[in-house]
């Protein structure tokens, strides 16, 4: 987003000169005896002079910029302690303590407005949408200029983002309201995420209504000199470097960090010597670190000219293909590529996907399951799905169970996992993935899954990181060979990605548009919930039109008209004609007439939509494979 004005410029604040910026504002209060059960920006309004205390004693130090006690002002962050009621207040208190700051010490110093991250995530992974990101940037903005005459402040800066395409939408929101002051856009990185700092260098490094970029906290001075020497050449910008002061210990209950003012000053000027133009501190560093920075700056003599982007035999450049991969829909493969997919080889050839659903086992004896195995592969079944943790309760991994299924050829049946965000945090979903990618097993079926309270450990916790779309991102961004943020793995899975379809839904236009996220994340192939009416899936396709995939259609025959009671009105998303309940009800003291109708029921919607889908998913309903294999004679002609 182009601004309206030009904006100003950092030279224009600082002519001539290189910057020396703050430190840590968090944990210097934390080491004021506040402790971290409340936000620290409340502080703005209960303890303002102790507030103040911290931007006099930096100021002091040498400090040519502060920064205002506002990093944890988005919504989405008060609304974890209620305190979203007063966000304008909380910020420009901020604005005015740190003005008066500089004010009262008639130092000169400039105050950056400080906003971090939202907090939660945002599109494709999380369920915040990136134009929420830009409306709260915005009115973040809004507010800050709305303060009054003591409300001032020079420019922004943007810190400890860890998300770029968050980091875009926060600067067009501020571009929105600000096309003037100076913005510092500043990610948390390591330096063996070189592909995540060329995509830095270039998507926001490019922008013209960004004037500086930072890198800040993340591990240490160390890490982060290795980070500005892939930066450097990647950028004419600005560079500020503030680094933790370490990584943290816990010593009885409270954090402290190890890395002396002395260590600090080493690689201030060894920042300067590499490209920084400014250099502060984040966590951990304390109004002791800037005094030996600012000493230590007074020492460097370093050209502070403008540096050129030369790519000429750069030792990085190769991490800019990775920033072409992850920006462009080029080299994503499409389900007929993944050369390991067996689903994808099947669809490829024309050919029906058949699998039974299958619940795994509840302990670690496998012998009934692998007798339900070998019945499926001598009724010529390739492919079990089984679910993960069915109805939330504790039973033998999915993933696992496909891993060690999948790994002996001689069974003869692949294992299709689905795979639930709801036992998993971001770090074990894709180490999982990855482990399951090494044991053979390229092909998943994405679900958010049940919640515990269904299960039987009821008082587990969800976690729900992300949701199934974010889930389906995830794994196309490892099959690019690349995490989430942009990192590069160094080398790619081959998962056919399935996905969860509803043509059931209640709200078929929430479901429509999940629809086509799930899609827009790289989704390859669906299976249905179970389709008892073959109009339904038909006007389901017909709706999603360009955007259809291949649908494996769920089939659930029943086995009583318990049964059918159960999954017309106890099962989420799952729709029941009256005529099928009818026709259970008619046999219900008949119990193998109950089972035969059931499967006729089934049978007669898989002739039905044959001719109008890839596949059919049919689960084996309580367990009994028998039923499932019988259903699948009706189809035995046309296989």
């Amino acid at each position: 987003m182009s601004p309206t004005k030009n904006p100003l410029t950092f030279d224009d604040l600082y002519p001539g000169a290189s910057a020396i910026f703050d430190g840590g504002i968090a944990t210097e209060l934390y080491e004021r005896g506040f402790y971290i059960n409340r936000p620290f920006e409340e502080l703005n309004l209960t303890h303002p002079r102790d507030v103040a205390g911290v931007h006099q004693a930096y100021l002091e130090a040498g400090a040519m910029a502060v920064t205002t006690n506002s990093f944890s002002l988005t919504t989405p962050q008060l609304e974890k302690f209620d305190n979203q009621g007063r966000q304008g207040e909380l910020l420009q208190a901020a604005i005015r303590i740190a003005h008066g700051a500089v004010k009262s010490t008639k130092s000169g110093a400039k105050v950056g407005l400080s906003l971090g991250p939202m907090g939660v995530l945002i599109e494709p992974l999380g369920k915040v949408a990136k134009s929420e990101v830009v409306d709260e940037y915005e009115k973040l903005s809004r507010l800050a200029q709305a303060g009054g005459q003591d409300c001032v402040f020079d420019f922004y800066i943007l810190e400890t983002f860890g998300n770029i395409d968050e980091l875009e939408c926060a600067i067009d929101g501020i571009r929105r309201a600000d096309p003037v002051r100076p913005i510092l856009a500043s990610v948390t990185v390591v330096s063996a995420e070189a592909a995540f700092i060329a995509a830095f260098a270039k998507r926001i490094g490019e922008r013209a209504d960004v004037q500086a970029l930072g890198m800040n906290c993340s591990e240490g001075p160390h890490d982060l000199l290795q980070s500005l020497k892939v930066l450097r050449p990647l950028t004419a910008k600005k560079i500020v470097i503030q680094p933790n002061a370490g990584i943290p210990r816990n010593i009885n209950g409270r954090y402290f960090y190890m890395t002396s003012p002395d260590y600090m000053a080493k690689f201030a000027k060894r920042f300067a010597e590499a490209g920084a133009w400014g250099v502060g501190g984040c966590c951990g560093t304390g109004p002791d670190h800037i005094r030996a920075i600012t000493q230590a700056m007074k020492m460097v003599e370093v050209k502070r000219s403008h540096y050129r982007v030369d790519t000429t035999h750069q030792p990085h450049l190769e991490f800019i293909e990775g920033v072409k991969r992850e920006h462009t829909d080029v080299d994503r493969r499409t389900l007929d590529k993944r050369r390991r997919s067996r689903i994808g080889e099947k669809l490829a050839a024309g050919k029906k996907v058949i699998t039974i659903e299958l619940a795994s086992p509840r302990g670690t004896n496998l012998t009934k399951f692998l007798t339900a195995l070998e019945k499926c592969r001598k009724a010529g079944v390739e492919f079990v799905n089984v679910p993960d943790g069915a109805r939330a309760s504790t039973r033998v991994s999915s993933l696992h169970l496909a891993a060690y299924i999948n790994t002996k050829p001689e069974i003869g049946v692949t294992v299709l996992p689905h795979f639930t965000t709801r036992d998993r945090n971001l770090i074990a979903l894709q180490s999982d993935l990855l482990g399951a990618s090494v044991n053979n097993v390229h092909d998943i079926l994405l679900i958010t899954g049940d919640p515990p309270k269904l299960g039987n450990t009821r008082d587990a916790t969800a976690v729900y990181d992300i949701d199934s779309i974010g889930l389906t991102y995830l794994v196309d961004r490892l099959n690019q060979g690349l995490t989430p943020s942009g990192d590069d793995i160094g080398s790619e899975t081959h998962y056919g990605i399935g996905v969860a379809s509803n043509p059931t839904a209640l709200n078929l236009e929430l479901e429509l548009k999940r629809w086509q996220y799930k899609v827009e994340s790289g989704a390859d192939f669906a299976v249905t919930q179970p389709i008892y009416e073959a109009e339904t899936f038909l006007r389901w396709k017909k709706a999603i039109g360009a955007q259809y995939r291949p649908h494996i259609v769920g089939i659930w025959p029943f086995v009583s008209y318990k049964n059918a009671e159960f999954m017309a009105h106890e099962v989420p998303g799952v729709f029941v004609p009256s005529w099928a309940l009818d026709e259970m009800q008619k046999v219900q003291d008949d119990p193998e007439a109950s089972v035969r109708t059931g499967v006729q029921i089934a049978a007669r919607i898989m002739n039905e939509l044959w001719n109008h889908c890839e596949g059919f998913a049919i689960s084996a309903p309580l367990g009994k494979v028998d039923v499932a294999l019988e259903t699948l004679k009706h189809l035995k002609e046309k296989i």
